[in-house]
């Protein structure tokens, strides 16, 4: 209700949703509700990789735990969580990235971008869903505690499979591909000024 009725949260493009099997849905990230906007979409259970350090914030924290969220270290992962990442996945359940690893710093992709969840689809043969939130920034600016009324859209696009993205190049130069192909789809629909359309 929260969703639907204080932000508004419409989702478009639910079919690209794989319906079973492992995926890896990798997302831009505006706001701390991200991964409930972005899952409530889905009709399935999604494990994100999420920040170490925020497992220790009141109420963020918690929610995390009871999302079985799996923290990340993000200059440093733990061997533990790349197994627990991989282990969703080898159980045929969905995965949440984070394109850009942390918050966006505005309503467009930061610049620098995290190679893990391609290089994860890579290796487990898994197809990449990107995903667009757009409005959520301007509903919920950095700065505020909690949101405002407002509208968010999220975009769920056609899923990539990395079996078949360009072939022709050696594995590590296919990441690097693979990453920059989901960041130019994640971003394309969003406005410069952070309006959902």
């Amino acid at each position: 209700m929260l969703l639907r009725h204080w932000v508004g949260a419409t989702h478009h493009g639910r079919e690209h949703i794989p319906r079973r099997g492992a995926a890896i849905l990798v997302c831009n990230h505006p706001t701390m509700g991200d991964p409930f906007t972005v899952a409530f979409g889905t009709k399935r259970w999604v494990s994100w990789l999420a920040w170490d350090e925020a497992f220790a914030w009141p109420g963020a924290g918690y929610l995390m735990q009871l999302y079985r969220s799996i923290p990340l270290n993000l200059e440093r992962p733990k061997p533990s969580s790349i197994k627990a990442a991989y282990g969703t996945l080898a159980r045929g359940r969905i995965l949440g990235v984070f394109i850009e690893g942390e918050r966006s710093e505005g309503y467009l992709l930061n610049p620098t971008l995290k190679p893990g969840a391609a290089r994860m689809a890579l290796r487990m043969r898994v197809p990449l869903v990107p995903v667009s939130i757009s409005g959520a920034r301007r509903s919920w600016p950095l700065e505020q505690p909690l949101p405002s009324r407002g509208r968010v859209v999220v975009r769920y696009h056609p899923p990539i499979d990395p079996t078949r993205f360009r072939p022709d190049l050696p594995h590590h130069a296919r990441g690097a591909a693979l990453t920059a192909e989901l960041a130019r789809i994640i971003a394309a629909p969003l406005p410069a000024d952070g309006r959902p359309y």
